[in-house]
């Protein structure tokens, strides 16, 4: 299942690589939800929580989940149109419509991002068999079976080292942490940034802290070679977007457990 919405550094071009490598857990914890493109693509665990600082994010996914319907619709009736696009900038008093007009600018932006990057105006510069009207589509239909994933997860909408702290200190909770990057390794497109090299020192502080499982993505980095010293390391090769340019990176998952449910059949190195 992919996620309703383009997300800049969604895990939809490698969540399908990094769920079999999760932990075993009861508790699945996303303190940086985006695009939900892990949980979306995961079998469902015991209890499911999801989070984010950007409240206009959370409340589309509660929107989603609650109002599935009348959202595919409105989102299904809004054309691919540099009009719509330049008004849904603008927040909306009720949150049906509000939720349309930040699937219209994730959906019809350049790089998935409600920063002002521009209007897309076609699926991919090397050519493609179909145009962005049909490309829109393919989001719409993603909504009913997201609704239905979405059925009996926890939303939350708190900063991210309250949500690790809350949930990190349980040993049967799984953390995927996939936050924005590091600055010197991607551009700055995200909705809510890390304040450079300190935030990032206190995420590692928070999460060498916990007694649960951490999965945490990021790009290699001498900061976070240095952070996360003694913790498994694992690469995944995968495809990112840059303007409306396509790139190959590296993406790499550290964490302070085995990965893989069969702990011989994957890459466990200790970084």
């Amino acid at each position: 299942m992919k996620p309703p919405i383009a997300y800049y550094g969604s895990k939809i071009s490698v969540a399908s690589d990094i769920v079999p490598l999760l932990p075993p857990h009861e508790h699945y914890v996303e303190p940086y939800a985006g695009s939900l493109a892990v949980l979306l693509a995961k079998p469902r665990s015991k209890m499911e929580t999801v989070n984010d600082l950007d409240g206009r994010l959370m409340r589309f996914w509660r929107v989603l989940r609650d109002r599935g319907e009348e959202l595919a619709r409105a989102c299904a009736l809004t054309p691919h149109s540099r009009a719509e696009y330049a008004a849904a900038r603008e927040p909306a008093d009720d949150e049906l419509e509000d939720a349309r007009r930040l699937w219209v600018l994730l959906t019809q932006s350049r790089t998935g991002t409600t920063r002002p990057v521009g209007w897309r105006t076609y699926v991919n510069p090397a050519g493609s068999g179909i145009g962005m009207p049909r490309y829109l589509e393919t989001y719409v239909d993603r909504i009913a079976p997201a609704v239905e994933r979405l059925h009996g997860v926890s939303l939350e909408a708190r900063p991210a080292l309250e949500v690790i702290a809350s949930y990190g200190a349980h040993p049967g909770v799984l953390l995927y942490v996939d936050p924005p990057y590091l600055g010197s390794t991607r551009t700055r497109n995200y909705a809510c940034e890390m304040g450079g090299e300190t935030a990032h020192r206190e995420l590692a502080d928070a999460l060498n802290a916990c007694r649960a499982a951490v999965v945490l993505s990021g790009y290699p980095s001498p900061l976070y070679a240095d952070l996360y010293a003694g913790w498994r390391r694992y690469e995944i090769q995968s495809v990112s977007t840059q303007g409306e340019r396509w790139a190959g990176r590296t993406e790499v998952l550290w964490s302070n457990r085995v990965l893989g449910a069969q702990h011989g059949l994957f890459d466990s190195e200790v970084a």
